[in-house]
């Protein structure tokens, strides 16, 4: 049935009249997952990278000036001199070769205090070819900010190591990542979760509230596959965290959007270049499957359930979305008996339903879009709301996600829930375009749809997933998959490329445990 013959006829028993419902078109669907990092690092074909024999004159100096000679002033100058020749290199070369931003995704690590470890890592993205990095600074629970001040209520991901005496309690890794990127010409946005509040959430007083809830009672982690004793005190951090690791939140919580506005305030005195919003959607299911029952939203939480119910004003449609929610259904039964206990109420004669079964029926479908309208509208509202202090102090914003997130066919709707393509205008859209085909043209097409659902003012930046010169985990080489995009889009002028530990595997693994020294040797192009 059409909806605006639906509407006609359930008006007709004055059973609803709600000016926000809409029908959803279908979306674009397709994605993949990503895998181990490779076994060997391949230079590739990047435009604006730099040569061989600079990049090695670079490395030494930087060791020269920052470990091995630190009080030689003349080293240092000459160090901070070949920095700044090749940031302006860079600059200029982007400004004349496509694509004119061409980013990288990072995860620093409290071994990047070490002198010279994280200069290692910036001098490597810039000799690549980089001018823009998305750095983590709000991930699985924890917060890159100094454990001295730390605003906000969530751990910082540098607890351990001050505890363990291994970085001072007020060292600012996120602030010093800004510094020494914008030294080499390289802008550097802060990347953060969204409604993934990460596990240890659930650890913090007087936040049960503020989580998402499904029809079932149920949040994220009730079917968690981290042992609960195991990862207690902020220790799920350091495991491998899965869907159903994680904790998302109620996005019509006032004490969730209070939560997540103060990580990005305090993330914002750094005074980065920007900031991307990852997770912005409910949790996906296990199966992949789209969902058809209102049970299987997770919009029964007290903040969302009382802000759907108080949006609709007639009193017969709220009595009958609150069965809905609570039995995932509608009857006859229901529609007689509302009927009858609300006009007895408002001592009137109730209207005669000649056929309840076909009036519970239209009503039930109509009840299902106000719902899905609502959780969509609940994602959209958190993000406008969370980063409200980015806008109002003029930091780009950005929404990274994967194209399918927004799907619907015949009346159903994937799982996460994710309305992208209602995002504001003023936002970036970072799309995880991850399809997997040996051409890339799949990759290509998921890079189309976004841009046909997004208006012209709108910077789309294609996330590419992979490595440079090789095929990786199913993903042709970055040359090969930007290619095939430019070829079908080639007003697409900006890239990010997923991720640095795929393209430095060593100074990840190194530096992910505490064992990089800044002395490693330089990566060069072979």
């Amino acid at each position: 049935m059409k909806c605006n013959e639906a509407l006609k006829k359930l008006n007709k028993f004055d059973l609803l009249s709600i000016a926000s419902f809409t029908c959803l078109s279908t979306a674009f669907a397709g994605g993949a997952i990503a895998g181990p990092l490779p076994e060997r690092i391949l230079w590739g074909n990047p435009t604006c990278d730099v040569s061989t024999t600079e990049i090695l004159r670079k490395h030494e100096l930087r060791k020269s000036a920052l470990l091995v000679n630190p009080n030689d002033q003349n080293v240092k100058v000459q160090y901070q001199g070949i920095v700044q020749k090749h940031r302006t290199e860079l600059q200029a070369c982007r400004d004349r070769t496509a694509p004119q931003t061409q980013a990288t995704w990072i995860r620093l690590y409290p071994n990047d205090v070490k002198a010279g470890v994280l200069e290692d890592v910036f001098d490597k993205v810039a000799n690549r070819g980089y001018n823009q990095v998305f750095i983590e600074v709000f991930y699985d629970g924890r917060v890159l900010l100094p454990v001295a001040d730390n605003p906000t209520p969530w751990r910082s991901v540098m607890e351990e190591a001050v505890k363990a005496g291994e970085v001072p309690a007020d060292y600012d890794l996120w602030k010093q990542a800004i510094a020494i990127g914008r030294e080499r010409g390289i802008k550097v946005y802060g990347w953060s979760f969204a409604m993934n509040f990460g596990y240890g959430y659930s650890e913090i007083k007087g936040r049960s509230g503020a989580v998402a809830i499904n029809g079932n009672g149920e949040n994220s982690i009730s079917n968690t596959n981290f042992d609960r004793k195991l990862v207690a005190n902020g220790k799920a951090f350091y495991e491998d965290a899965y869907e159903a690791d994680h904790l998302f939140a109620d996005p019509y919580s006032p004490i969730a959007k209070a939560d997540l506005t103060s990580v990005v305030k305090a993330l914002m005195q750094r005074n980065p270049d920007g900031m991307v919003f990852d997770y912005v959607r409910y949790p996906t299911n296990s199966t992949g499957a789209l969902i058809d029952n209102v049970k299987q939203l997770w919009i029964h939480g007290q903040s969302s359930r009382t802000a759907l119910l108080n949006s609709i004003d007639n009193r017969n449609v709220r009595e009958l979305m609150a069965l809905y929610l609570q039995n995932g259904n509608l009857t006859a039964e229901h529609v007689v008996q509302t009927e009858k206990r609300l006009s007895e109420a408002a001592k009137v004669k109730p209207t005669n339903i000649k056929n309840p079964a076909e009036t519970a029926a239209i009503a039930e479908g109509l009840l299902w879009n106000i719902a899905t309208n609502h959780a969509y509208q609940g994602v959209i509202n958190f993000v406008t709301t969370v980063t409200a202090p980015l806008k109002q102090n003029n930091i780009p914003i950005g929404t990274v996600f994967f194209p399918n997130g927004n799907r619907t066919e015949s009346g159903k709707f994937e799982a996460r829930m994710q309305p992208w393509d209602r995002f504001p205008a003023y936002m970036e859209r970072h799309p995880m375009t991850y399809a997997l085909c040996n051409d890339g043209s799949c990759v290509a097409d998921q890079v189309t749809e976004v841009v046909r659902q997004s208006a012209t003012e709108t910077l789309v930046c294609p996330v590419l997933a992979g490595t440079w010169g090789q095929g990786f985990d199913g993903h042709p080489s970055f040359e090969k998959q930007m290619q095939a995009i430019r070829a079908k889009e080639p007003k697409i002028n900006c890239f990010s490329h997923f991720v640095y530990a795929w393209m430095e595997p060593e100074s990840d693994r190194l530096r992910k445990a505490g064992k990089a020294t800044g002395l490693e040797s330089p990566t060069i192009p072979n």
